[in-house]
């Protein structure tokens, strides 16, 4: 999957969540469609605020554009999942590091990972109330597709419960350097699926990159290029859903891939809620296609996998 592959053109399901508890039947349908055909989606009236993004945007380059050394004082803790990172990332479908660096908060663990407010002036605030809103959002979509995996309508919110000490999901911050002299070809970040259930990604006008290869056209690798427009969610399936649904959803691949000879070399900045199940939550799905591991145990494997 090292390879650069040809880009394609095909339809990423478009989701209007408005009126949520009135539609809720057909967004289900165009939800699980989606899930089981693409993997990926994008969201509309998913109601958080456009203030707040730009806020986490904002926050965010203030962070990444701190000093290194500065950053470093805010590790990444492995265990934790929590912390800056910077080229520490090794996709195994390149065998090379992502050209790229990222912050990642996860609520229940960030003791000595947060900066102070002389250094950064709102930025844990602004943090914790985008995570509470994309978790709010992601949680509404994991209810229509739980039920229809057969669990109940609140299976994934007990699973995701952020006043757990055991919580793990996180909200990413990343910023891929614009490619100087010297830059590796092709990607910026290589080709992978999520470990989570459910990845919600929030985009930045003129900062492209994102590809999508869905698991019918890995053989092909036929790649399409999904706009960054900042008035959507971009969502798509992890491995974790995939593994809880017998594979009936799909966790798609997908990378970041560096500008094109007619794109502009930019830095690019994204950042992700990445839904992850409580540490003592076991994984088990309805027909056992594989057997139960707690969501603990089967991020320390993606992670050893990938650092």
């Amino acid at each position: 999957m090292g390879g650069l592959g040809e880009r394609t053109t095909r339809a990423i399901p478009l989701i209007d969540l408005s009126d949520f508890d009135a539609r809720r039947e057909e967004i289900t349908d165009e939800l699980w469609e989606a899930a089981r055909d693409v993997g990926f989606f994008q969201l509309t009236g998913h109601g958080v605020a456009p203030e707040l993004v730009a806020e986490g945007f904002a926050a965010s380059a203030r962070f990444f554009a701190l000093a290194p050394e500065v950053k470093a004082t805010w590790p990444l803790d492995r265990s934790r999942n929590a912390g800056w990172e910077s080229r520490s990332q090794v996709r195994p479908s390149t065998g090379a590091v992502d050209e790229k660096e990222s912050y990642q908060v996860t609520r229940s663990v960030m003791d000595g990972l947060w900066p102070t407010e002389d250094e950064l002036p709102g930025f844990r605030s602004t943090m914790e109330a985008l995570e509470a809103a994309s978790r709010e959002v992601a949680m509404r979509v994991l209810s229509c597709l739980g039920e229809r995996l057969g669990f109940d309508r609140d299976f994934f919110a007990r699973a995701h419960d952020p006043v757990s000490p055991g919580y793990q999901s996180t909200l990413r911050l990343l910023r891929y350097p614009a490619p100087g002299p010297g830059a590796p070809a092709g990607w910026r970040a290589g080709a992978h699926t999520d470990w989570d259930c459910l990845t919600l990604l929030y985009q930045q006008a003129g900062q492209s990159g994102l590809e999508v290869c869905p698991g019918h056209e890995r053989d092909s690798q036929a790649w399409t290029l999904v706009d960054p427009d900042p008035a959507v969610i971009t969502c798509n399936i992890g491995d974790m859903l995939m593994r809880w649904s017998d594979d009936e959803l799909l966790s798609t691949l997908h990378r970041v891939a560096s500008p094109g000879p007619d794109e502009p070399a930019v830095d690019r900045y994204s950042i992700a809620f990445l839904a992850q199940a409580d540490r003592d939550v076991v994984i088990e799905s309805p027909r056992g296609t594989y057997p139960p591991i707690t969501a603990a145990d089967y991020l320390a494997l993606r992670v050893a996998a990938n650092y």
